[in-house]
């Protein structure tokens, strides 16, 4: 992974220059974390696409160091970024990522890190061939023997996706574990075969280990949009076994997913934005058999609510089982639009434990709100509305906005009630708005008539 750091200080706009051709770009800064940053990507060093917010990272935002890490970026060969910020930042860095050469700067691994792991992204086709295929075979087995204990998926291993040993200086740390915690990656959707996930994961590695300082990357596990599984974190060598994430005693490795309970916990990341849209069907299924999986050999049941105490801190805390990232941080990881799925997802793994074959998925979406009402104040507009119907229960609401009133649309809240209030807005300006419901497996509705209020 060749990495390029250019640092300096931002009033207004400035543009970066790279030496290399990118693939991914992050910016991260020290001041103020509620700096709207936004950067734009040239090919040529002369026409900048459309500015797109840095974003902030998915797990990097729950750190406190003084330091904002915004999102990983995919483009394609910018050779320059322009940053534009809404206030002073004394000390910003644009990160220009892409594949190449493997990083020498890097400190040196620790005693006992895996040697075998790839240091140079070769044979990228022969490895995502042989993994698209295993990956189907494994799919096939889990279906024809789920009267048993559910098997380990396949799962491609660090050496695989091509981790550079150099990368990893963490020593490794083992739990028993209690609870398993789902993510998105809040990164591009827009890879096109497992090469691409590949060199996307190879840029959160770099970008956890390295830019972040954690010396390894943050999830035990990653799933692709095609339902391929990825080994995350680092436990030991398996010897061409699949990576289970464990000791050889069975507790899993301590990841770096969700601060405050990342011991005892499993972080499974799904590789995308699950904001406006749900996971694949092929991704759902990889993540119910690798949950299944975890929770059958560690005696959890799927579909508990129950106390956690961290093994380190002896923190408590009350969560479901299979939770997402949300539900223990404050944070729209995994995504508004997958994270109201999750009651299907645990129904799904408890199936798959039981051996029983799961309900004909239910594809009958909920019904439109009715009577949507907005009532304006100076700078935020009250929304209610008449709640939706469904044959299997109503888990969520989408709200969205606009100040177009048929087209610009963006969501801008996920509120399990029938209320909400859309805040920090212009004064004297209308705006539109419309809602949706969402049902406990994942159907989405349609929009409720269309609304606008004027701000005072």
């Amino acid at each position: 992974m060749r990495a390029e750091h250019v640092t300096r200080p931002v009033d207004g706009s400035t543009t970066v220059r790279l030496a290399h051709p990118a693939a991914t770009v992050a910016a991260y800064w020290r001041g103020d974390p509620h700096a709207h940053v936004s950067l734009a990507f040239s090919d040529d060093g002369t026409h900048f696409g459309t500015p797109r917010a840095a974003g902030r990272d998915e797990t990097g935002q729950a750190r406190h160091d003084g330091t904002t890490y915004g999102a990983l970026q995919t483009v394609r060969h910018a050779v320059a970024v322009r940053v534009t910020t809404d206030r002073r930042i004394t000390r910003l860095t644009v990160l220009g990522l892409s594949d190449g050469p493997s990083s020498t700067a890097a400190p040196g691994s620790v005693a006992g890190a895996p040697a075998t792991q790839l240091t140079t992204n070769t044979a990228r086709t022969a490895t995502t061939t042989a993994t698209t295929t295993t990956t189907a075979t494994t799919t096939t087995t889990a279906t024809t023997t789920a009267t048993a204990t559910p098997q380990q998926p396949a799962v491609v291993s660090r050496a695989q996706w091509g981790a550079d040993p150099a990368y990893m200086t963490w020593a490794p740390q083992f739990y028993t574990t209690k609870k398993l915690i789902v993510h998105h990656t809040d990164t591009s959707d827009s890879y096109t075969d497992t090469a691409g996930a590949e060199e996307q994961i190879r840029s959160i590695y770099y970008y956890h280990s390295v830019t972040q300082g954690w010396g390894d990357i943050g999830y035990n596990f990653l799933i692709d949009k095609f339902g391929t599984i990825y080994e995350g974190r680092y436990s030991r060598d398996y010897a061409g076994a699949d990576p289970s994430g464990d000791n050889t005693s069975g507790q899993g490795v301590t990841g770096a997913h969700t601060s405050g309970w990342n011991s005892g916990t499993v972080g499974v990341a799904l590789l995308g934005t699950l904001t406006s849209h749900d996971a694949t069907p092929a991704a759902r299924d990889a993540l119910e058999r690798l949950l299944a999986w975890e929770a059958s050999r560690n005696g959890i049941d799927p579909e508990a609510t129950e106390a956690f105490v961290n093994p380190v801190s002896g923190a408590t805390t009350t969560t479901p089982n299979i939770a997402g990232h949300r539900d223990y941080v404050a944070t729209a990881c995994p995504g508004d639009a997958f994270y109201p799925t999750l009651p299907a997802i645990r129904d799904g793994v408890a199936a798959l434990i039981a051996g029983t074959p799961p309900p004909p998925a239910d594809t009958t979406p909920p019904t439109a709100p009715t009577a949507l009402t907005a009532t304006p104040g100076r700078t935020s507009v009250a929304l209610s509305w008449g709640a939706a119907s469904d044959d299997s229960g109503v888990s969520g609401y989408q709200v969205w906005r606009s100040k177009k009133a048929s087209s610009g649309f963006s969501q801008v809240g996920s509120p399990t009630g029938t209320t909400y209030t859309s805040g920090s807005l212009a004064r004297r300006t209308t705006y539109y708005f419309k809602v949706r419901a969402v049902d406990t497996s994942g159907n989405v509705g349609p929009f409720s008539a269309t609304v606008s209020a004027r701000t005072t």
